[in-house]
């Protein structure tokens, strides 16, 4: 086995000026105004504007099934009037973020559409268990749920043929991926996607979501934790059901993750949710996140 570098090193590369990219201008423009108390409509939706393919894939998210509107979103403004300013920012920045990592071309070892599909089906299903659940944060579960896993595109930038061995050897053996990570690298893809989330200064509950998905009690904030469960849990269950088809639930497992525990205590609805259901119900759902994925055209 090749010599791993030491944890240092990967946080100068992710630091340096060549090896990750500069946060999108829209991206940091829409952050900037995200930071001001009196954001208005007319201020936000021109930052969108400017660029069509953003514009566009943000509302086949508001007329997909995430939302399950009667009615069509015909335009941005429409679209920030039925889901609110805020989730529209969010999608906006999510979107923004993800096609810039995933823009070059990496070539076909790795098949990076999977990853959309994956990122997609965690916010999609991060949505409705939040919906289930009746629990509130001030963030967009789908702009966490697809932001999650930044930390893989960055190794492979960091590392493509260490990393190529990472995704092959987690397959084969059935392995989780940060397991294999920490393995072939001594790090992993949470600890990374930290260190671009700050490096980009992305708001705190999008790093929370990168660094802690498989760790949501490590999040102070209690609105962050709790918006870090959902997608800690939505991991999981697309993991499940939406990517990884024919594995065993077993729900007892569920229950001792920190996510359950942290929405436990939020929402009397957990006790009083059908689990199980709800994992195989995501079966009926998979359709709809793949053909989202496949109607944005992946990135």
């Amino acid at each position: 086995m090749q010599s791993k570098h030491s944890q240092d090193y990967y946080y100068n590369q992710v630091n340096s000026l060549t090896t990750i990219p500069s946060l999108p201008l829209i991206a940091s423009e829409l952050m900037a105004l995200t930071r001001e108390d009196n954001l208005s409509v007319q201020q936000l939706l021109p930052v969108i504007e400017k660029d069509p393919p953003l514009a566009m894939k943000v509302l086949k998210v508001a007329n997909s099934a995430y939302y399950g509107l009667r009615q069509k979103v015909e335009s941005l403004r429409h679209a920030l009037v039925i889901i609110g300013m805020k989730q529209l920012s969010d999608l906006s920045l999510g979107f923004s973020v993800m096609t810039t990592l995933t823009d070059d071309d990496h070539g076909s070892e790795l098949e990076w559409d999977k990853l959309w599909e994956h990122s997609a089906a965690v916010g999609h299903i991060a949505q409705l268990l939040q919906n289930s659940l009746g629990v509130q944060t001030g963030s967009s579960p789908y702009a966490l749920g697809l932001l999650h896993d930044i930390g893989k595109i960055i190794l492979f930038r960091l590392e493509p043929i260490k990393y190529v061995e990472v995704i092959k050897d987690a397959l084969k053996n059935e392995t989780s991926t940060q397991a294999v990570e920490i393995e072939h690298l001594g790090i992993d893809h949470m600890t990374v996607g930290g260190w671009v989330a700050e490096k980009w200064q992305l708001p705190p509950s999008i790093y929370n979501a990168i660094k802690h998905h498989h760790s949501p009690d490590l999040v102070d904030e209690p609105e962050m934790r709790v918006s870090t469960a959902l997608v800690q849990m939505a991991n999981i269950v697309a993991n499940l059901r939406s990517l990884s088809f024919g594995k065993s639930y077993q729900r007892s497992i569920l229950r001792d993750e920190p996510g359950w525990l942290i929405l436990k205590d939020v929402s009397q609805n957990l006790e009083d949710l059908d689990f199980e259901r709800f994992v195989m119900s995501i079966q009926d759902e998979v359709d709809t996140i793949l053909e989202t994925v496949g109607l944005m055209g992946g990135k």
